[in-house]
């Protein structure tokens, strides 16, 4: 019985573990307009030097300390889902990241340049 819960577990937990790569990679091909009419607008649109579009949607997550008791709000950090789309107006690539800083912080050089190493 346990050696069956422990596996329920260990499934569940890979499962969940690829949903969020898989949720991405079915936008790959689909249109800007589809994505925001599911996800809605993205918290900034970056440009690109070819005059293609990054979209960036961020989630700010708490964390909560376990020795603090005052009910203020922890450490957190920021996660960023970067799509990127061409001037057709497709998905081509998508990125996920964990970072400290806020998304009027993101610097669309940089991004530039992890677009091109980076293919899904």
């Amino acid at each position: 019985m346990k050696k069956t819960l422990l596996l329920l577990v260990i499934a569940i937990l890979q499962t969940s573990c690829s949903n969020t790569s898989k949720a991405n990679e079915k936008w790959l091909g689909e249109t800007k307009q589809k994505l925001m009419k599911s996800w809605g607008p993205p918290v900034r649109i970056l440009h690109d030097d070819q005059d293609n579009e990054i979209l960036l949607y961020a989630d700010q997550v708490f964390t909560k300390d376990d020795t603090d008791d005052s009910g203020i709000a922890g450490p957190s950090y920021w996660k960023y889902n970067y799509m990127y789309v061409n001037k057709e107006g497709k998905i081509y690539l998508w990125q996920n990241e964990k970072q400290k800083f806020p998304p009027q912080s993101v610097d669309s050089k940089s991004l530039i340049g992890l677009s091109s190493k980076t293919g899904r």
